[in-house]
C-alpha cells in the first residue's frame, strides 16, 4: 500500500522537472511583457502565465492519449525551457536599473494598525484552513462532490491517459462539466501514483484568491485591507466546509476570477496585460460552470470601459484569449454530443435522454416570492452556510459595490461595483441554486458556495469605495471586517481538537512569512540612498536557495507525510459511511476492474480505486446517443453489461433518496447478480433495510439463466 523511496523519489523529481521549466518560462515572459511589476504583482503574473502553460500542455496531451508521466514532463522541458530561451535569453531582456515594490503606505499610525489587522486576520483564516486540510490527510477526503465525481475524474484520467471521453455520471448529466481542476489531481496521481497531494490542492487556490486580492488594492495602497476582504469570504463556513481539504473545484474559479480582476486593476492600459487577464477569466470557466455569469459581466465591463476607440481592439485582445483557454471541454462536448452545452438544446441543439437525472435544479430566483422559502430556509440556511454574523456579510457584499458606484469613483471602480453585484444576481439566477424537490430547497444551504464568486470579489473592492478612503475610514473598515470575521470563525466546528494546535502554529509562521514580505520592501528601499550601489542578484540568489532549501526539505519530509496518510486514507471507521466496510475492503486490491449497481454506491465509489488507484471503477448503466447514460431494467441486460466489462468485482448498493440521505431504496442489482453460480458472495450487510453487497466474479454471468 506504502509505494517505495525510490518511486517516490522519481514522483518529486518528474513534478520539479514538470513545473520549474514552466515557472522559467512564466519568469521570462513575465519579464520581458510587464517590466514594471515588482512584488505581489509579478508574482501573480508569473503564476497565471505558469498556470496556464501547465494546463494547456495537459490538455494537449490529454486529448491524444498522452496523459502519461513521460509525456508529461518531457512537453513541459520542451515548452518551459523553449519559452525561456527564445524569451530570455536570445531577445536579451535588459534587467531593471533600480528595485520597485508594491507600495505600501506604513507612514501612519492608523494604516499600519489596518496593515496589522489585515495580516492577522489572514492568518486565523489560514489556520481555519489547515484544521480540515489535516483531517484529510488523516483519514481521506470525504466531501460528497469530491467522492462522487471530482477525484474519480481526476484518477480516471491518470488511468486511462486520455482526458476528452465523456465521465458518464448518474445525476444532473455533470459528465460535460468542465474539468481544468481536475487536471491538476490528475497530474499528482500520474507522478506520485498516489493522491497524496489532492488534499492540498486547494489550499494552493486560496492561496491565488488572496494575493490576487491583495493586488486588486495595490495601486491604491489598499492591499491588506482588500486581502481582508477575501478572507473574510474564504472564511465563511460554507467555503471551509466544502473546500478546505477536498478536491472540490469552487475555490479554484474564485481564485482565477480575482485573478483576472487584479490583472485588469494593474493593466495601465497595457494590450499584454488585458491578454493575461482573459486567459485567467477563460481559465475560470474551464473550471466551473458557475463562473460564467461573473465572467460575463467581466467581458461587458473590460470591453465599455475601453477608451472608444480601442474598444474594438480591447474586445479583440480579451475575447481571443478567453475562448482559447476556456473552450476545451466545451469543444469536447460539441464533438461528443453536438452540443458544446448539453443541458440546453437552444431549440435546434441534441440533448442526451434525462432519465438518471432528478429534476430539482430549481434557481434561487425560483422561489424569492415563496413566503415558505424565507420562512423555513433562508434564514437557516444562510446563517449555517455564512455564518452568526451572515447580516453583515450580505450587507457589506451589496453596500461595498454599491458605494463603489457613488461620486468621485472613476470608470474602473464604477465597473468592478457592477461585475460584483452582476456575481450576486447570477448566483440567484444559476440552476440548482437552491437544489431540490419542487416546492421544497433542501439543497439551498449546500450550494450556497455558488455565491463565492461574486461575494469574494464584493467584499475585496469595498475598501476601494471613495467614500471610505482615508487611513481612519479604512481603519474602520479593516475593525468591521476583522470583527465580522472573528464572529465567522468562532463555530467550534470550524477548530476540530485534533489539529488546533497544529493550526494554529502554521497560522502563525503564515503571519510572520507575510509580516516580512511587507516590511522587506520598505527597508530595502531605505537602504537604497543616491549613489550606493545595490547587488540585486545577490539577493535575488538567497532568496532562490532559501526557497529550494525549504522545498527540498519539504520533499524530504514528504515521504514519511505520505505513509502517514496511506495508512490511514478510508480505513474503517464506524459511523462514517454505509460503504465504510467496502471502502476499507478495496484498500489492498490492486489492478482489477469493478462495476458498481445502485446510485448510493455511485456516489461514493472513488474509495474503489485503491491506494495506488490502479482499480478500474465503472457505474454500470445503458449509454446511449447524445451522451445519455440510463438505468439498466431488467436481469438479462444487466449480465450482459456486466460481461461486457469483464469485470472482477461487482458492488452492489441500494438506490439513494439525494434528498432525505437517511432514507435507501431497494434495487435491483444484488438480486440480479447473486442468482448466478459464477458471482460469488465476499461481502454483505443491510443498512437502513437495504443490502450492500460485494461479489467476486469467477466468470461470465449468464443472461439467460435470469428467472
Amino acid at each position: 500500500m506504502n509505494t517505495t523511496v525510490a518511486r517516490y523519489l522519481l514522483g518529486i523529481v518528474s513534478l520539479a522537472l514538470t513545473l520549474v521549466p514552466l515557472a522559467l518560462a512564466a519568469f521570462a515572459l513575465r519579464r520581458r511583457y510587464f517590466r514594471g511589476w515588482t512584488g505581489a504583482l509579478a508574482r501573480l503574473g508569473e503564476l497565471v502565465i505558469g498556470l496556464a502553460l501547465l494546463i494547456a500542455v495537459l490538455e494537449l496531451l490529454g486529448a491524444v492519449s498522452l496523459f502519461r508521466l513521460l509525456p508529461i514532463v518531457l512537453a513541459c522541458i520542451t515548452v518551459g525551457l523553449g519559452i525561456w530561451w527564445a524569451v530570455g535569453v536570445a531577445r536579451g531582456v535588459p534587467r531593471r536599473a533600480a528595485w520597485r515594490h508594491d507600495s505600501v503606505d506604513t507612514g501612519r499610525a492608523t494604516a499600519a494598525i489596518t496593515l496589522a489587522l489585515s495580516l492577522l486576520a489572514t492568518a486565523t483564516v489560514t489556520a481555519v484552513w489547515v484544521s480540515p486540510m489535516l483531517q484529510s490527510y488523516d483519514v481521506g477526503i470525504h466531501t460528497f462532490d469530491s467522492l462522487y465525481y471530482h477525484l474519480p475524474w481526476a484518477a480516471t484520467f491518470a488511468q486511462t491517459g486520455h482526458i476528452t471521453p465523456l465521465q458518464y455520471d448518474i445525476q444532473y448529466m455533470l459528465q460535460f462539466y468542465p474539468a481544468s481542476a481536475e487536471l491538476l489531481h490528475s497530474l499528482g496521481m500520474v507522478a506520485l501514483s498516489r493522491d497524496t497531494l489532492s488534499p492540498a490542492l486547494n489550499f494552493l487556490w486560496f492561496g491565488l484568491t488572496l494575493l490576487s486580492a491583495w493586488c486588486i488594492g495595490r495601486p491604491r495602497g489598499l492591499g491588506g485591507t482588500t486581502m481582508l476582504g477575501a478572507a473574510l469570504a474564504l472564511a465563511t463556513p460554507m467555503i471551509v466546509f466544502s473546500q478546505a481539504g477536498s478536491a472540490d473545484n469552487d475555490v479554484a474559479g474564485v481564485a482565477l476570477l480575482m485573478a483576472s480582476v487584479a490583472l485588469i486593476v494593474n493593466a495601465d492600459e497595457r494590450d499584454a496585460a488585458t491578454v493575461l487577464a482573459g486567459i485567467a477569466a477563460g481559465i475560470a470557466v474551464a473550471v466551473k460552470l458557475t463562473l460564467f455569469g461573473p465572467v460575463l459581466a467581466l467581458t461587458v465591463g473590460v470591453i465599455a470601459i475601453a477608451p472608444p476607440g480601442r474598444r474594438r481592439r480591447t474586445g479583440w485582445l480579451w475575447l481571443a484569449p478567453l475562448v482559447v483557454a476556456g473552450a476545451f471541454w466545451y469543444v469536447r462536448n460539441l464533438f461528443s454530443v453536438g452540443n458544446p452545452l448539453p443541458w440546453v438544446s437552444f431549440g435546434f441543439l441534441p440533448t442526451p435522454a434525462p432519465a438518471l437525472q432528478q429534476h430539482t435544479g430549481f434557481s434561487v430566483a425560483h422561489y424569492l416570492t415563496d413566503g415558505r422559502f424565507w420562512s423555513h430556509f433562508f434564514v437557516s440556511g444562510i446563517a449555517s452556510e455564512l455564518g452568526a454574523w451572515w447580516w453583515a456579510i450580505i450587507g457589506a457584499a451589496i453596500v461595498g459595490p454599491l458605494l463603489c458606484l457613488g461620486p468621485g469613483s472613476d470608470r474602473l471602480r464604477r465597473m468592478l461595483g457592477l461585475v460584483a453585484l452582476a456575481g450576486i444576481v447570477a448566483y440567484l439566477l444559476t440552476p440548482e441554486g437552491a437544489q431540490g424537490p419542487a416546492g421544497d430547497p433542501v439543497g439551498f444551504g449546500f450550494n450556497m458556495r455558488y455565491l463565492a464568486p461574486g461575494l469574494t470579489l464584493s467584499l475585496a473592492i469595498l475598501p476601494l469605495a471613495p467614500a471610505l478612503a482615508g487611513p481612519r475610514r479604512q481603519l474602520l473598515v479593516a475593525a468591521a471586517m476583522v470583527a465580522t470575521l472573528t464572529a465567522t470563525v468562532a463555530k467550534p466546528s470550524l477548530w476540530p481538537r485534533a489539529h488546533s494546535v497544529a493550526a494554529v502554529v502554521i497560522g502563525l509562521v503564515v503571519l510572520a512569512l507575510l509580516a516580512v514580505l511587507v516590511v522587506r520592501p520598505r527597508r530595502r528601499r531605505a537602504a537604497i540612498e543616491p549613489g550606493v550601489r545595490r547587488s540585486a542578484p545577490i539577493g535575488r540568489a538567497l532568496l532562490i536557495a532559501g526557497a529550494l532549501l525549504l522545498l527540498t526539505a519539504g520533499a524530504a519530509a514528504g515521504y514519511s507525510w505520505q505513509r502517514h496518510y496511506m495508512r490511514g486514507r478510508y480505513e474503517f471507521r464506524k459511523g462514517v459511511s454505509y460503504m465504510a466496510h467496502v471502502w476499507a475492503m478495496f484498500r489492498t486490491v490492486r489492478n482489477a476492474r469493478i462495476g458498481v449497481g445502485g446510485t448510493y454506491g455511485g456516489f461514493f465509489a472513488y474509495p474503489l480505486f485503491g491506494a495506488d488507484l490502479s482499480n478500474t471503477v465503472k457505474y454500470i448503466a445503458h449509454t446511449g446517443p447524445h451522451g445519455s447514460f440510463t438505468p439498466i431494467t431488467s436481469c438479462q441486460s444487466w449480465r450482459t453489461a456486466v460481461d461486457a466489462g469483464h469485470f472482477r468485482y461487482l458492488v452492489t448498493t441500494p438506490g439513494r433518496e439525494f434528498w432525505e440521505p437517511k432514507v435507501l431504496l431497494p434495487s435491483p442489482e444484488g438480486r440480479w447478480t447473486a442468482s448466478d453460480p459464477n458471482a460469488r458472495l465476499i461481502y454483505t450487510k443491510r443498512a437502513l433495510g437495504q443490502r450492500i453487497s460485494v461479489f467476486e466474479l469467477t466468470g461470465p454471468l449468464d443472461p439467460a439463466s435470469c428467472h
